[in-house]
């Protein structure tokens, strides 16, 4: 987030804000400035004259609250259509760059703006709005006596100063308080989501314990935060109080020297009020935006547009070559993988003993997690190694992933293209009952919140959009577990007459679905521990 690009994000209305904040500021100026002929006027028993300028103070203060009212809300306007610029150029980026996790982006687009909304567009907002104020309320202090602006001047660096005490308290605190809130999205992600066998295994206590222990810790980085916040706090109220007091003395020291009338040292007075007010503001100002630099250091290179991969990638995927494969994961456990030579229009049944990580083969394959050792290489039709489009392999996970849309467009994945073909690829891979079982069939709206499709349903729908955008190397991992045996059986009798290269995990296949694959491989545990 940065001021210019709030400025760019609409223009005009920004400039009609400017143009309000200066109004402002001069109205609320010229109400506390009247005070001093209203006053100087009553002295000399000019009672109407007196009441004339009380009667433009009161007029002016009512159309500046009426004026600040307005520009506040459209300054809220300008805010929340910058964000969502931010917002669209940070999902851009993870949609281009896959990065973070799910929780990192949550976190990165939900409490982070929230932050950067309250600490930075906010204090923002208050640095323009008290700058016209101190430029006003100067003035006047220039035409009431030039040794109260030297005065004032001196004070306002040392005020000015105060901040810098609590800076790097504040930043740590606040991103601290991101780093938590990050985690607790995290575990709530991780042990949420597995609630069921929780329950099923009565498993309570230790989801509390984890649960307890991470909010503790964000309840205890925002309790931290606050503390150093408040002592920021207090340090520059006391350094304003201090200032104010001072200015009011000298203006009594002028008045009774005679270089000022009673009205004037008053309104000195009430504009030594205002003008401290507004320096310990945007100290506070200035402190909040300090206190979100980490945070919003990390926005700005999340909104930077993604480099294009200049790279020349194939999609003519002939052979794929697993030579010496090794994985090895964080807690030392290593996976051998045998070599394993796939080629073009194969369909190979990938099976295997509990424990041999098929999943991270395909995960390897996809280029989602780095071997140890050993290579996965992929060949054109002419033999030669090539870098492949990976975006181009056809992948059905174990988890059906589907979006709250209806059931067509995802299939179509919202290629209104495709629409028309749509019938024809859900009867292959055996929907078209199920479809004519909801009554607003394939416009029927996915509710991932009631679930309102069977696990098998959700599969033919992730198998029916595979087939319709013509994968030519598609890795299915357990895809069709949820579905029965004769539904299955159809559903490959398709898939297999077709020209694509398939590998397909499974474990529950019969013999008759085995005999459907060209071959069958079979991975046999083998595991080591590094300790």
């Amino acid at each position: 987030m940065t001021i210019s690009g709030l400025i760019k994000s609409q223009k005009w209305r920004f400039a009609l804000i400017f143009l309000l904040f200066i109004l402002v500021a001069g109205l609320n100026t010229a109400a506390s400035y009247f005070f001093k002929p209203a006053t100087d006027a009553l002295v000399k028993g000019n009672l109407n004259t007196s009441l004339s300028f009380f009667v433009v103070m009161i007029g002016a203060g009512i159309i500046s609250i009426i004026l600040d009212a307005i520009v506040q809300t459209i300054y809220s306007h300008q805010v929340q259509d910058y964000i969502g610029l931010l917002r669209q150029k940070i999902v851009h980026h993870f949609y281009q760059k896959n990065d973070q996790t799910v929780t990192e982006m949550q976190n990165e687009l939900g409490n982070n703006f929230d932050m950067l909304t309250d600490n930075y567009a906010t204090p923002v907002q208050t640095l323009i709005s008290n700058s016209f104020t101190l430029i006003f309320t100067i003035g006047v202090l220039v035409q009431l006596n030039w040794t109260l602006v030297i005065l004032t001047a001196i004070l306002a660096i040392l005020n000015l100063l105060t901040p810098r005490i609590m800076e790097k308290a504040t930043s740590k605190a606040n991103q601290q308080v991101s780093i938590e809130n990050s985690k607790l999205l995290k575990t709530i992600d991780h042990w949420l989501g597995g609630i069921q066998e929780l329950r099923r295994y009565s498993s309570f206590s230790e989801l509390f314990r984890t649960m307890n222990k991470t909010d503790s810790n964000f309840e205890g980085s925002n309790i931290h935060s606050a503390k150093v916040q408040s002592l920021s706090l207090f340090i520059s109220s006391l350094a304003n109080t201090i200032s104010q007091i001072a200015i009011s003395l000298w203006a009594g020291v002028l008045f009774f020297q005679g270089k000022m009338t009673i009205g004037a040292a008053l309104v000195v007075g009430d504009f030594a009020s205002q003008i401290f007010n507004a320096i310990w503001i945007y100290e506070q100002a200035m402190t909040q935006l300090k206190s979100v630099k980490s945070v919003n250091e990390e926005t700005k290179k999340l909104e930077k547009a993604v480099p294009k991969n200049i790279e020349k990638l194939s999609d003519d995927l002939a052979e794929l070559d697993i030579n010496d494969l090794d994985v090895k994961y964080e807690h030392g456990e290593e996976i051998h993988y045998p070599n394993i030579k796939i080629k073009q229009g194969e369909k190979v049944l990938l099976t295997g003993d509990s424990g041999t990580e098929k999943s991270t083969l395909f995960k390897v394959i996809l280029g989602q997690l780095k071997p140890k050792s050993g290579t996965v290489v992929f060949k054109d039709s002419s033999g030669k190694v090539i870098k492949p489009d990976l975006g181009k392999i056809g992948y059905i996970a174990q988890d059906s992933i589907l979006f709250p849309e209806s059931i067509q467009n995802n299939i179509t994945m919202f290629n209104s293209a495709l629409d028309s073909k749509v019938e024809e690829f859900v009867e292959k891979v055996q929907l078209k009952k199920d479809i004519l079982k909801f009554p607003d069939g394939l416009e029927t709206a996915v509710d991932l919140d009631k679930d309102n499709l069977s696990g098998g349903q959700k599969q033919k729908v992730v198998l029916a959009r595979s087939q319709i955008h013509h994968s030519k190397f598609v890795l299915m991992d357990e895809a069709t577990s949820a579905i029965d045996s004769e539904a299955t059986k159809k559903i490959l009798q398709e898939l297999l007459k077709s020209d694509v290269t398939l590998i397909l995990i499974a474990h529950n296949f019969d013999q008759n679905l085995r005999a459907m694959f060209d071959r069958e491989i079979h991975l046999k545990g083998v595991k080591s521990n590094d300790n």
